[in-house]
């Protein structure tokens, strides 16, 4: 059926278009539901797991937070890198699992990728 929605097929910038049009605020539960519907925590494209995983750091989804280590110890490209650890020094969940990262995965990273994040550490204290 044409007209069914059929998220399997979605190219990247479609999946960045239905992430980028969720609220900051999206209830929890409503996150768990996109995350069990979709294993929106288990995407291997970087560009759509970043998008996910800087939505849960915001609304401190618990649950995505074993995608959220892979991804900062295994990705050291800037553009991922920063927002999310931006996203997690935002509130008092994220700031203590932002350190305890980014001491982990700082020597794996690009010197401008640890200029950038430690002056974001140092304003986040």
């Amino acid at each position: 059926d044409a007209t069914r929605v059929r998220p399997d097929a979605w190219s990247t910038n479609e999946w960045l278009k239905f992430l980028g049009a969720m609220p900051e605020t999206l209830p929890r539960e409503r996150l768990a539901a996109l995350d069990a519907a979709f294993r929106l925590s288990e995407k291997t494209n970087s560009e759509v797991l970043f998008a996910w995983l800087r939505l849960a750091a915001l609304r401190q989804y618990e649950p995505a937070v074993p995608a959220l280590e892979r991804f900062l110890l295994g990705q050291g490209r800037r553009k991922f890198v920063y927002p999310l650890f931006e996203a997690l020094l935002k509130n008092e969940w994220g700031a203590p699992l932002a350190r305890r990262l980014y001491e982990r995965a700082r020597g794996t990273y690009h010197p401008v990728t640890v200029t950038s994040v430690d002056a974001l550490m140092q304003k986040g204290r």
